[in-house]
Order: C-alpha cells, then structure tokens, then sequence
C-alpha cells in the first residue's frame, strides 16, 4: 500500500511476541502512578469498596476512589485483586491497607467510605466499616446504591410496580 521502502522499514523494527503485553503493563502503571498522585496531592478522597465473585467462583475485591483533581470530582478504579476462596473481613482489609501502604496512601485524607449492606462490610463492630474504622475514627460510611441500580434495570413483576408506584404517590402527597 505504501510500497516498498515503508516495507523495509518496518521490518526493521524489533517486535517480540512480548511487545504488546509489555506496552500495555507500561502503560496501566503509568495510569495506577498518576491516579495515585492526584489522590496523594487531593485534600480528600472517598472509597467505594466491593467484593464480588466472577464467573469462574473466585472473590474480586474492588476499591473505587472519588477524589478532586484541578477541582473536579473524578472516580476511578483504585484496586482490582483477585481474593481466596473463603473471604473474611480482615482479607478485605489487609487487602485495602496493604494496597494504601504500599502506595502511600494516608487514612487521615479518606473522608468517606460506602460499602453494600452485607454484614461484612457495613458492620460497625466486626465488618469492614468497624474495621476501617479502628485505624480512621473520622471517617464516614454509606450505603452503595449499586444494587437498588440494579434493580431499576430489570423489568418489574406487576405486583411489587404497583407497590412501588403507591408508595410514590404518598411520598408526593408528604
């Protein structure tokens, strides 16, 4: 298409079947490095923590950070690692604080932490959000709403629609 001296020059250009791997890592290490900055240099952050099994059964904790960045308020995924088997509140954890040590992350610039309801993240004594709590008093929690999301998002039997549009109609009224 470009003919014959574009050719030799392309061929003269090493590519090992590592090429592309190696440049992808490269470059999602760059994005973890700079995510990371924007949050140290922040005067605030918040996590969203998430812990979820694949297709294949194996625990993925996910940590979602919301930070400013040149005041703005941006999220990005902070921490995606694959767990054992049997999950327990410490796993979860010495998975997020190894991760804020390793990173230098500080626990005082954490403002907020949201969690779902499952006992071993919201409880306050021997969940995650009890946890979190020992090494940062001052933090808030809340509630995800990742899963009420994904309710709106299947279609609704015509019994619990009806529920849902009554009590609506009252909340209007109040």
């Amino acid at each position: 298409m470009f003919g014959e001296d574009h050719v030799q020059n392309i061929k003269i250009i090493p590519l090992f079947n590592s090429t592309v791997s190696r440049r992808i890592k490269d470059m999602s290490i760059d994005i973890e490095a700079t995510i990371n900055e924007r949050i140290k240099k922040g005067p605030f952050f918040s996590i969203q923590v998430d812990e979820s099994t694949d297709v294949s059964d194996l625990s993925i904790l996910l940590v979602i950070a919301r930070y400013l960045n040149v005041n703005e308020l941006e999220e990005n995924l902070l921490l995606c690692c694959s767990l054992t088997q049997i999950v327990t509140v410490e796993d979860l954890f010495n998975a997020t604080q190894g991760y804020f040590c390793e990173n230098e992350m500080d626990w005082a610039k954490c403002c907020g932490v949201c969690t779902d309801g499952g006992k071993s993240m919201s409880g306050c004594y021997k969940g995650l959000r009890g946890r979190i709590k020992i090494v940062a008093p001052h933090i808030t929690w809340s509630h995800c709403c990742i899963h009420r999301q994904s309710l709106t998002a299947k279609p609704l039997p015509d019994s619990l629609k009806e529920v849902l549009n009554q009590s609506n109609q009252s909340c209007k009224f109040h």
